[in-house]
């Protein structure tokens, strides 16, 4: 199969390859970078990028079968949002005791949440369309940050302690969770 890309050139020191929803292949690459070289990169990561096409294509038949979110909709999901995931939180907050700050519920098109160095906690109200469990598993990965804002080993090990089940929800929301994303984009 022949791949289409844009090679892009900016001031960056490494290259790095980006498959977007609509298929397109973007290559990244630091000034001065000659065609060639890219060009290897990209064969280099072809099987990568087939795997990236791949996973966009379930994702949109994914999202495509569970249809598009209305106006209506979304502002269900947040009212749902903002009782759901406040519980979650000092759920998991006691169990582990981690202290937090405030909690934010937005619908964010590529997070599903984020922890400031102030201590507050930010959360995708799509998180409630989804099994339990991998709500539970962002707000734990989330929690997790108060004791270690980075994605360090020690950090995992935190989350795993919490929650046995984290490495097999954050497979399904690699797998999964663009499709929810998708549905708001249309």
């Amino acid at each position: 199969m022949q791949l289409t890309y844009i090679i892009q050139k900016s001031r960056r020191r490494s290259m790095s390859i980006h498959v977007a929803d609509d298929k397109k292949v973007i290559i990244k690459v630091p000034l001065g970078t000659p065609t060639f070289v890219a060009e290897k990169f990209i064969m280099e990561k072809k099987d990568w990028i087939m795997k990236q096409m791949e996973k966009v294509e379930k994702q949109t038949a994914l999202a495509d079968a569970m249809g598009p979110l209305t106006s209506e909709d979304i502002k269900q999901i947040k009212k749902k949002a903002k009782k759901v995931i406040p519980e979650r939180v000092e759920y998991y907050a006691k169990l582990a005791g981690i202290s937090y700050n405030r909690i934010f519920i937005r619908l964010q098109k590529s997070r599903w949440g984020s922890c400031s160095v102030d201590g507050n906690l930010n959360f995708n109200c799509l998180l409630v369309l989804m099994p339990p469990e991998v709500l539970d598993s962002v707000v734990v990965h989330e929690l997790c940050h108060r004791r270690h804002m980075n994605h360090s080993r020690e950090f995992y090990a935190e989350v795993l302690r919490i929650f046995p089940d984290y490495r097999r929800c954050y497979k399904w929301l690699k797998q999964n969770g663009g499709a929810y994303f998708k549905r708001i984009e249309r």
